[in-house]
């Protein structure tokens, strides 16, 4: 593993600076959390993996909610004891019972129904001017990005209501929004061309987020005349698409769209791993194929609530970033002086 490259300060770099341990409030919240996403996660080990021996279940059931706990009472022995930490913790625990991916059949269905949608959204996009293309294509983001199943906002409004992305990028808060740097990202691409050489993209869900969100966006930035390489995780996380997922996506749509095709067999546009395996991400610990292709990226982008809020969002580079991200969390949000579906648009140039 491999410490970005593209760090600015790599020796002081911390992925999560909120330090559960010292923040009573927010480590009663956070453990409660997992401990309420525990029955959703084992329907859906029974969804994917069929019934399992109830004994097994209360086994797993009680070495998890006795991890929780340890953690809620003596906090200090887990330092750094953040929500990254507990999501390696939920993972560690699923794959000791080999249950490693248990939201596999709900991420090919969502893909599938996104899949059906994507040239419906190209079309539009490549029928927007400047600069309403570049700011339907961040409103795509946003809008694709709804579909988390870590999140119980998002968990309850999908079961009531599916995943609707046309509808939801129409009920997106207005500009400006919570942290906005839209207009200097627009600014980048006001000419129809990108100053970019290479683009380094760290994708976050499977389905709409991947499918109708990322793809659109890296597609237009390689035709734009940057290589854009679209990072995802290496091991399942709950719904976080991972490299074999986002490899058939890419196929799949590439029969379905002409100008994707091309880019992907001239190599504008590529699929690697991150080396990570959680819905947020230590830069400190990325893959070296990643980190190869970061130093010679002059572009970053940070997608997901996980990747570019709960992790890194204070994190300074040597190139330029958009940490870009639909807010899914009321004490997330909170943190940052918003409510639950704010959304943030964070570019940060170098210099």
């Amino acid at each position: 593993m491999a410490v970005l490259c593209k760090l600015r300060y790599p020796n002081k770099y911390r992925a999560c600076t909120w330090e559960l341990a010292d923040d009573p409030e927010g480590r009663e919240y956070w453990l409660g959390h997992f401990t309420r996403q525990m029955e959703t996660t084992l329907q859906h080990v029974h969804d994917q993996y069929g019934p399992q021996d109830p004994a097994v279940v209360e086994q797993f059931r009680k070495e998890y909610l006795a991890g929780l706990q340890e953690r809620r009472v003596n906090p200090d022995k887990f330092k750094p004891l953040t929500i990254l930490a507990l999501d390696e913790f939920r993972e560690a625990a699923l794959r000791k019972f080999n249950w490693p991916d248990a939201y596999e059949k709900i991420k090919r269905r969502e893909d599938d129904a996104a899949v059906r949608l994507f040239t419906q959204v190209i079309a539009e996009l490549d029928a927007h001017a400047m600069p309403e293309r570049i700011e339907t294509l961040i409103r795509g983001v946003f809008a694709g990005n709804i579909f988390d199943m870590g999140s119980a906002a998002t968990v309850q409004h999908y079961q009531k209501y599916g995943m609707d992305f046309f509808g939801t990028r129409g009920t997106l808060p207005r500009r400006p929004w919570l942290s906005d740097t839209f207009d200097l990202l627009a600014a980048r691409f006001a000419d129809n061309q990108s100053p970019y050489k290479q683009t380094l993209f760290m994708v976050d869900n499977a389905g709409a987020d991947l499918v109708l969100g990322c793809i659109p966006l890296a597609r237009q930035l390689a035709i734009w005349g940057s290589r854009v390489v679209i990072a995802a995780n290496d091991r399942p996380s709950l719904n976080d698409v991972t490299v074999p997922e986002l490899h058939r996506v890419l196929q799949e749509l590439s029969e379905r769209d002409s100008t994707l095709r091309r880019l992907l067999r001239t190599d504008r546009i590529a699929a690697i791993g991150t080396g990570n395996e959680a819905p947020l991400i230590d830069l400190s610990k990325i893959s070296d194929e990643c980190n190869c292709v970061a130093e010679k990226s002059d572009f970053i982008i940070l997608e997901g609530m996980g990747r570019s809020v709960e992790s890194n969002y204070e994190t300074q580079f040597e190139c330029d970033v958009l940490k870009i991200a639909l807010l899914k969390n009321e004490m997330v949000a909170k943190r940052l002086g918003g409510k639950n579906f704010d959304v943030v648009c964070r570019f940060e140039p170098a210099d």
